[in-house]
Formats: C-alpha cells, sequence, structure tokens
C-alpha cells in the first residue's frame, strides 16, 4: 500500500469516528458536522506532511476556511442576538 494511500484511509476513519460520535451523542446542526471536518482536514494536513507534498491544496485549504471563518461569524452573531 502506498503512503498516500495509507494516509487517505486514516484521514477516512479519523472522520468516521467523529461523525459517528456526533451521531451517538445526538448532534443535530449541520454546521457543527461542517466545522469540525474542517478542523479534522486542517490538523491532519499539517501533521502529515505526506499530503501536503503531493496535492495543491491551496484553493481548498482558502475555500475550507472561508467556510469555516463564515461559520464562525454566524454563530458568534447568534449568541450575541444580533441575527
Amino acid at each position: 500500500m502506498k503512503i498516500m494511500d495509507r494516509e487517505i484511509i486514516i484521514y477516512s476513519i479519523l472522520l468516521t469516528i467523529v461523525i459517528i460520535s456526533f451521531i451517538l451523542i445526538g448532534e443535530t446542526r449541520p454546521d457543527v458536522y461542517l466545522s469540525v471536518s474542517i478542523l479534522i482536514y486542517f490538523i491532519y494536513t499539517s501533521i502529515s506532511r505526506n499530503i501536503r507534498l503531493r496535492a495543491k491544496l491551496t484553493i481548498l485549504d482558502i475555500s475550507l476556511l472561508t467556510v469555516f471563518s463564515v461559520i464562525v461569524t454566524y454563530r458568534i452573531l447568534t449568541i450575541l442576538e444580533w441575527i
């Protein structure tokens, strides 16, 4: 098995474990699933350099960071009751 294949399998397993955990605790908000998935992506790709070396992820990184920022901003505005 190639290193890249192993890295993708490990990432998929981590993501699946987190999603199943959220389902088991009864989380229903989709923004939580998405934001935690984005955080897992950034943490895993920063730890595993093989993915970063072989793939050009800058467009994906910028897109995911933008989505994460929008989710966090929305949640903060909801907490402050400005929305």
